[in-house]
C-alpha cells in the first residue's frame, strides 16, 4: 500500500489528503497542533472567505504573484468545483458582495469542523506531531523524521506546511527550511495583506473608526499613483487596516520609496463641485451653528474633531462665515484624506505570506517538485500571493487537490 504523507494540517493539506485517499493508499496529516485546519478560524474575520464566486480569469486577475502557475490549479479545480465539493458534503454555503463565498453559518469553526469530519470518514489519520526533517534517497523523498514519534516512510510526501502568517497556528516559516534543506530556492518571505503604519499621531483619536464606501489612492515618493481601490478601511492602533488597506499593502515596496502618501476620498460619489455645492448648501442651513456642529451629517462623529484640526478652521466659527477659501479647503481634504505610511506591521497581523518556494522549481501541471522525486508542494509554502476576497484559500484548496490527486497515481 503506497504510504503517503502530508506535512502541515491547513486547507491545502486537507485538500490534499482527501484526495489522495484510496484504496491502494495510507494517507496520513503530520499537523503539530492539536486540531487541523486552526488558520481557518482566523480568516474573514472568523467567517471564513472560503473563495470567490466567479470564473478562472478572475482570480488570476486578482493573483498578485505568480499567477500563470496557479492556471493549472485553477483550471481542474476552481471555485465553482469547490462550492459544490462543500455542497455535496451538506455544507450550506453563502455568496455575498463582491462574490465573496462565506459559510451560511458565518462561523470558520463550522468550516474547520466539517473538514475534520471528512478527515474522519475517510480515516486519513492526524498525527499531532512536528516534522523535523524530510529524509532523501537518490533524489527521491524516503521519509519523515518527527519529533516525537520517530521516523515514517513515505513513497510520497506533500509540503503544506504555511507560510510565516499567523504564527501561533503553528505558520511559522518552518516549511521553508524544510524546502530549502532539500536544495529548493525560497523567495525571501514577507508579510503580506497586512495593516499599514501610519506617521500621523492624531491616528490615535480614530481607533475603531471604520470607513465604508471609500475610495483610495495609494502614491510613491515621486506622486506616481501605484494603487487605487473602493470600500472599507479601518483606523486601528498606530495605523490603518481593512480589506482595501490590506490589498495596497501588496504593492507597497518600501526598497522602492521610503514613504508612501495614503489617499482617501471620503466623497466618493461626489465631485468636487457636487461636494462644494453641498457644503454651500449644509453651512446655509446651519448657519448658527458652529463649524464642529455643521459635519454632522457630512462625516462620522469620531472623525470630525480630527477633521476639524486638520483643516485649521476654528471648530467654534459660525457655518455662515465660512469663507470661500476655507470651504475649498474643506472639500479639498475631503476628497484627499491623506495619511503616510512608514511600514507594514509584522507577520503577528499579516493574513498571507509573500514568497516561498520558487515555483520554478514545481512542475505546475502535477505540483511535484522538480527537483526532488516524489515531493509535493500546496498552499501557501508557494510563492503565489492573491489579494483579498477568498482568492488566497481557493489557491490552497486548488493546489491541494492538484498535489493529491498526483500523489496518488
Amino acid at each position: 500500500m503506497k504510504k503517503i504523507i502530508i506535512i502541515g494540517g491547513g486547507p491545502a493539506g486537507i485538500m490534499a489528503a482527501l484526495q489522495a485517499v484510496s484504496n491502494n493508499s495510507d494517507v496520513k496529516i503530520i499537523e503539530r497542533n492539536k486540531k487541523p485546519a486552526q488558520k481557518i478560524l482566523y480568516t474573514g474575520k472568523g467567517r471564513c472567505n472560503i473563495s470567490n464566486y466567479s470564473d478562472i480569469n478572475v482570480h488570476i486577475n486578482n493573483i498578485v504573484d505568480n499567477a500563470r502557475f496557479l492556471y493549472s490549479s485553477l483550471a481542474e479545480f476552481d471555485a465553482y468545483s469547490l462550492f459544490s465539493f462543500f455542497s455535496k458534503l451538506g455544507f450550506e454555503l453563502k455568496i455575498e458582495r463582491g462574490n465573496r463565498i462565506f459559510p451560511a453559518s458565518d462561523r470558520a469553526r463550522d468550516v474547520q469542523n466539517i473538514l475534520i469530519k471528512e478527515l474522519k470518514k475517510n480515516n486519513i489519520a492526524v498525527i499531532n506531531d512536528f516534522a523535523e526533517e524530510i529524509t532523501v534517497k537518490n533524489k527521491k523523498v524516503a521519509g519523515v523524521k518527527l519529533k516525537k514519534r520517530g521516523y515514517l516512510k513515505a513513497d510520497k510526501i506533500i509540503l503544506a506546511a504555511g507560510g510565516a502568517a499567523y504564527p501561533l497556528t503553528g505558520s511559522d516559516g518552518n516549511g521553508f527550511a524544510s524546502a530549502e534543506k532539500l536544495g529548493h530556492t525560497i523567495i525571501t518571505p514577507k508579510p503580506a495583506l497586512v495593516p499599514l503604519r501610519t506617521q500621523e499621531k492624531w491616528i490615535k483619536y480614530l481607533k475603531g473608526l471604520k470607513l465604508k464606501n471609500t475610495a483610495v489612492y495609494v502614491y510613491g515618493n515621486s506622486g506616481e499613483k501605484i494603487y487605487e481601490d473602493f470600500g472599507e478601511m479601518e483606523f486601528i492602533k498606530g495605523g490603518i487596516s481593512g480589506p482595501i488597506v490590506l490589498s495596497a499593502s501588496m504593492y507597497i515596496d518600501f526598497s522602492k520609496s521610503p514613504k508612501y502618501t495614503f489617499s482617501a476620498d471620503l466623497k466618493p460619489a461626489l465631485t468636487t463641485e457636487q461636494l462644494n455645492k453641498r457644503l454651500i448648501r449644509d453651512f446655509k442651513k446651519y448657519g448658527s451653528k458652529k463649524f464642529k456642529d455643521g459635519l454632522d451629517a457630512l462625516l462620522p462623529q469620531k472623525l470630525i474633531p480630527t477633521f476639524v484640526e486638520l483643516s485649521k478652521i476654528p471648530y467654534d466659527k459660525k457655518c455662515s462665515q465660512i469663507t470661500v477659501l476655507e470651504r475649498e479647503k474643506i472639500v479639498h481634504l475631503l476628497k484627499n484624506f491623506n495619511l503616510t505610511i512608514t511600514d507594514k506591521f509584522s507577520f503577528s497581523r499579516a493574513i498571507i505570506t509573500r514568497g516561498g518556494v520558487s515555483t520554478a522549481e514545481i512542475d505546475p501541471q502535477t505540483m511535484e517538485s522538480n527537483l526532488i522525486k516524489n515531493l509535493y508542494f500546496a498552499g501557501e509554502i508557494i510563492d503565489c500571493a492573491a489579494l483579498t476576497g477568498g482568492f488566497n484559500l481557493q489557491i490552497a484548496f486548488s493546489t491541494g487537490y492538484k498535489a493529491g490527486r498526483n500523489a496518488k497515481e
